[in-house]
Parts: C-alpha cells; structure tokens; sequence
C-alpha cells in the first residue's frame, strides 16, 4: 500500500523575511547603538557585511566554529545571521567568567573568537565584535544552500549540556507575539531567542537592548 505524505507546515524563512523587511520596512528600526540607529535596511546590510568579511578577510569556511564572548550585544545577532549564510557555527559565551570561558574554549578549540566590549580575553585569532563591522568589505561570500536547516548554534539545554540547533528549529514554535522586546545580558539561549528577538525579527519590532541601552534618536 502507498504511503500518503502528510503535507506540514514549514517554519517561516527568517533570511528570506529579515531580506523581505530591508525592503518594505527598511526605514524602521531594529535597534539602537550609541552612535547610530539601525534600522532593518542597516541590519541587513551589517549581516551581509558580515558574512563578507568572516569569508573574504578572516577565512571562516562552512563547518568552522566561532566563538562569541560578551554580555547580549545587538552586533551578536548579526554575528549569528552572518555565520549562517556561511554554514558556519556560533558558539556563544556569554556572562561568563574569565576561568569558564577559557576552559571551554580548550575544550572546543574555534578558529575565531569575537569579543564585545565587556570581554578581554587574549589570543592570536581574537578580534573585537565592532571590527565586524567597522568597515565596508567587498568580498563575494560563498553562501550554503538552505542555512535554516542547518545546525549552526550551539546552544545550552537546562542540564547545561551543549545542543546543536538550527534556525529551523528555534522558529518552529514562535509565539504570536513577542513576549517583550526588551533584552537584558544574554541573547543565546533557546527560550530567550524564541519568545523574544526571533518573533521581534519576524514582525520587524524595535529591539532594546541593555548593552546599548538608549532613547532613539536620528543617529548616521
């Protein structure tokens, strides 16, 4: 007897929706930095900066790890968003001490290590976050096939093992709304990115982020 294939429902297409976004809501606004205000055009022309650069200027190939170091800096997503394109991995770090940190990364040896501000840790293939995006980088990225299905976030589960999970995954269980808009020292975890920034990414909402924390004005 034939099998029938049940039809399902695919979880939305967040690269496709934040591309969608910079060009019907590009004008309004994701977040706010100190010195600049982005808005969802700006955003993704970041993320594709971003992938630029990781590929064309620090090398970073599909399956590679990256490490990300500080305390829920909006660059962070960009990182994230960047990397997919890539097929590479994100291991995020954050609010942790100096000796954790250092023992994970021992344990998970990455090729690049990105820190924000609230960071300093050394080594020879550590940059700073803002050297993300500090300049315009014309390279040609070599992006994978079907990056949300990928599992390239490694994310911690309540029994603080290490899971690889895809984008796929995270968006399959969005909530109507955003649980709040607000987003305090940790962006990394499943519940957080769920309930908070990738339903604010969906529905193309303002972002307050504690790290940057201030009231949006008409910064370049």
């Amino acid at each position: 007897m034939r099998k029938i294939r049940q039809m399902t429902t695919r979880t939305p297409d967040l690269l496709a929706l934040l591309r969608d976004h910079a060009d019907k809501h590009g004008d309004q606004l994701a977040h706010v930095l100190p010195d600049r205000d982005i808005t969802y055009r700006r955003l993704w022309s970041r993320i594709e900066r971003g992938s630029a650069r990781l590929y064309g200027e620090w090398g970073i190939r599909e399956g590679d790890l990256v490490a990300y170091v500080g305390r829920g800096h909006p660059d962070a997503i960009v990182l994230y968003f960047a990397l997919l394109r890539l097929g590479a991995i994100l291991l995020p770090l954050e609010s942790m001490s100096t000796v954790q940190v250092s023992q994970i990364l021992a344990e998970r040896q990455p090729k690049l290590l990105l820190q924000d501000q609230s960071a300093s840790m050394a080594g020879s293939t550590t940059y700073r976050l803002e050297a993300l995006l500090a300049t315009w980088s014309h390279h040609d990225p070599a992006l994978i096939d079907d990056p949300m299905s990928r599992a390239t976030l490694w994310l911690r589960d309540t029994a603080q093992d290490w899971c690889p999970t895809s984008l796929d995954q995270l968006c399959a269980t969005l909530p109507a709304t955003p649980r709040t808009t607000f987003i305090d020292q940790h962006i990394f975890s499943a519940e957080l990115l769920r309930h908070t920034v990738l339903p604010s990414l969906r529905d193309h909402q303002l972002m307050q982020f504690a790290a940057t924390d201030r009231v949006p004005g008409t910064g370049s």
